[in-house]
């Protein structure tokens, strides 16, 4: 017999459609298997498709994949998918702000979700408490990883690994420029990611005046450089705010603009929790049938 299963894909930290940051979401109904949700996003073939059931008014079970395996947590696939359901009228939108709650592999995390006369405008998805890892010493290697030498690198800020539901590694160069000119490497993020266990690369550079503009490369998990990456960038928001370096609450992050994908990032604190926020767009819906 023939299981129908509704999907979508929607643009994250963006107003408008085929930029940002694609995910794919699929309405499970906590009926799939391990291996169709798995299959499911590798048919997508989006960096991160989440698997969504509801469990009760405003709470909801939400599974993560990449296309080579699930994973903890993603925060842009989050902010489309509720988004996502938002606009297509699965969250109630009658007042200004709802709160909902997901259920992940990190644990209870909240979602805001903003309303201007019944339509969304603005989603904020909690982050988990991060684990910020030791300083790395050996610049020159992290720093050769991206075709750098280690004074391109920021040098009061070291390279660090934090775990945000993704172990990523947080880089901090010297400018704008930097972003520009490096070139990854395959098979040394590879011997980076066995050595300190990062899953993602997260490069930035911060004004110091609110902006950050930043790339983030993570071929462990299948997707060789990301538009808009949530996670990593809750992760290089606690790290900032650790070293004394937040000038103020909010910042905003730039990111996709070398792979013809702007997106915009907005993180804050809230009540002692890192939100990351932002627009999305939903761009496409079908039927899955198995």
């Amino acid at each position: 017999m023939v299981r129908v299963y509704r999907y979508f894909v929607a643009d994250a930290y963006t107003d408008r459609s085929f930029v940002g940051n694609p995910t794919g979401i699929v309405l499970s109904e906590g009926k799939m298997t391990d291996e169709e949700l798995l299959k499911a996003a590798r048919e997508l073939k989006h960096a991160e498709t989440t698997c969504v059931q509801q469990m009760d008014t405003d709470i909801y079970h939400v599974r993560y994949f990449s296309p080579v395996e699930e994973v903890s947590l993603s925060g842009h696939a989050a902010l489309g998918t509720f988004w996502t359901l938002a606009e297509l009228g699965y969250i109630d939108g009658r007042d200004d702000e709802h709160q909902i709650r997901q259920y992940t592999k990190v644990g209870p995390l909240r979602v805001k979700i903003q309303f201007h006369e019944e339509k969304v405008t603005f989603v904020q998805v909690e982050m988990p408490k991060m684990a910020i890892g030791e300083e790395i010493e050996a610049v020159d290697e992290v720093a050769a990883a991206f075709k750098l030498t280690p004074d391109a690198l920021d040098g009061t800020l070291k390279p660090v690994v934090i775990d945000a539901g993704m172990k990523a590694m947080i880089i901090a160069v010297k400018n704008r420029d930097v972003l520009k000119k490096m070139e990854p490497k395959r098979r040394r993020m590879a011997l980076l990611t066995e050595k300190y266990g990062a899953q993602c690369f997260h490069l930035f550079y911060y004004d110091g005046n609110g902006a950050v503009y930043q790339r983030n490369f993570s071929p462990a998990v299948g997707t060789w450089e990301e538009s808009g990456t949530g996670t990593a960038s809750g992760a290089m928001y606690a790290y900032l705010k650790k070293q004394k370096r937040l000038t103020q609450g909010k910042i905003t992050c730039y990111q996709g603009d070398e792979i013809g994908r702007p997106s915009e990032i907005v993180l804050e604190e809230i009540d002692g929790a890192i939100y990351v926020g932002g627009k999305a767009c939903v761009v496409m819906e079908g039927i899955m049938r198995l």
